[in-house]
This record gives structure tokens, C-alpha cells and sequence, in this order.
């Protein structure tokens, strides 16, 4: 994949979707579609595909490609922490962006924006410390979704362009 790929700023949004696909697979427990995955969180297919390429990347997910191709856990969900899905996004902004906007001229406004960076530095940490103490699959306990077979990729693309 090139670099400028890669660089695709991922938002807070991103995290959500990451999560949904996550607890999906978790919940249908074999190889599905991404036509398949977008569907059942209710998100756009090309979204969920950026969104799984970084998955990917950080090995949470593994992609076979092709007709018969999908995406499926790589290892147990009780072994993936809702942390690991955070640093595998990569998310560039803050996580409560808007709050403060840039550039500041004002000094006061620029002392304020600077000691509010740091709240919400120290803000993140913490919440990667109590995401880090809960599993993909406590997440998935805590959902009553009943998964249903995935079509295969070639499949799925016949499928989604029916109902487009």
C-alpha cells in the first residue's frame, strides 16, 4: 500500500466503525464480506474498507482476497483490548475535537487552549487505561446480535449492487 494511502487522516468515527466491525466478526466468528460487515453496522462499504485495511495492518484482522474472500479475527477476541482497536486506528485529531480552536492570537486564549491540550492529553491516557482493561469479547457479551451467514465477497458484490 502507498504511503499517501496510509496517511488517510482517521477520525473519532473511524473508531466507532472499528469497533462495530470488530464485535461483528467477533459475533459471526468466520470469514465475512466487507459488503457484508457495512451492511450490518450501517456504514458506507468504501468507509468500512479503509477502516479494515488499517484493522489489518495492525494485525487484528486478517483480509483473504478474491470471489471466496472476507475477513476474520486473527486471534481470540478475549485477547484484544478495546486500546489495541484505539492505537490500530491511528486517530489524528483529538478525540473531543472542536473543543479549542487553532491558531490562537490572543495570549489568554493561547495560555487557555495550552492547559486544555494538556487536560485532554491526560484525559486520553486515562481512557486508554480503563480501554485497555476491557476485551472485545466483553463488549461482544454485552450485545444480544445474532449473526447470520456472511456471503462471500463475490457474492456480496452482486448482492449490494441490487439494492444500490
Amino acid at each position: 500500500m502507498n504511503s499517501e494511502k496510509r496517511l488517510r487522516t482517521a477520525t473519532p468515527r473511524w473508531l466507532g466503525v472499528a469497533v462495530k466491525a470488530l464485535v461483528y466478526l467477533e459475533k459471526h466468528g468466520e470469514l465475512c464480506a466487507s459488503g457484508s460487515i457495512a451492511r450490518s453496522i450501517d456504514c458506507e462499504v468504501t468507509l468500512v474498507r479503509r477502516v479494515l485495511t488499517r484493522l489489518v495492518q495492525a494485525e487484528l484482522i486478517a483480509a483473504r482476497e478474491g470471489r471466496e474472500g472476507g475477513y476474520v479475527l486473527t486471534r481470540s477476541a478475549d485477547h484484544i483490548t478495546l486500546a489495541d482497536i484505539y492505537h490500530a486506528i491511528e486517530i489524528c485529531d483529538p478525540i473531543f475535537p472542536g473543543m479549542m480552536h487553532e491558531p490562537e492570537t490572543n495570549p489568554f486564549c493561547e495560555e487557555l487552549a495550552t492547559a486544555v491540550s494538556e487536560i485532554v492529553v491526560e484525559s486520553e491516557r486515562r481512557m486508554l487505561e480503563v480501554w485497555e482493561s476491557h476485551t472485545l469479547a466483553s463488549l461482544a457479551k454485552r450485545t444480544t446480535l445474532v449473526v447470520g451467514s456472511c456471503p462471500s465477497e463475490g457474492e456480496d458484490t452482486k448482492a449490494s449492487s441490487k439494492g444500490d
